[in-house]
């Protein structure tokens, strides 16, 4: 039985690329905090605007304001749901990433428990050996 895992090399690079898989699913979900507390500020600076127009150009400004204002909102929501599927995305590629080292691992501990019971079975001769020459040098 080879000493070596033979899959190990393999199970560095999927390691390596459940790490990448988590980084992109980390920095897609900052993305999605950041627009999202975009979204809850635009809103809250839309709720706390006075809108007491005092003449037609100001009416005309708080008008102006307030398109410009939920064409943001819209575009952000479109901004939200593309990075809600990133999220989604990336997590999926995380969960597919990590299942891989998962049965990797499973494989490379089987593998370690192999190599150990054999180990022991040689120690386990070896001492039988070992006890049967005492007892036959014995007697003699």
């Amino acid at each position: 039985m080879s000493r070596l895992f033979s899959l190990a090399g393999l199970l560095r690079v999927r390691a390596i690329q459940e790490r990448q898989a988590a980084q992109e699913l980390s920095r897609a979900v900052i993305d999605a905090n950041q627009t999202r507390a975009r979204d809850r500020h635009l809103r809250a600076a839309l709720a706390a605007t006075e809108s007491d127009a005092v003449d037609v150009r100001t009416l005309a400004s708080l008008a102006a304001a307030r398109v410009a204002s939920r064409s943001m909102l819209v575009d952000l929501e479109s901004l939200s749901t593309q990075q809600q599927e990133a999220v989604d995305a990336a997590q999926s590629a995380h969960d597919d990433a990590r299942r891989a080292v998962r049965g990797l691992d499973r494989l490379a501990v089987a593998h370690e428990m192999r190599l150990r019971v054999e180990d022991l079975r040689v120690e386990q001769h070896e001492l039988d050996e070992i006890a049967l020459r005492r007892g036959s040098g014995g007697t003699e």
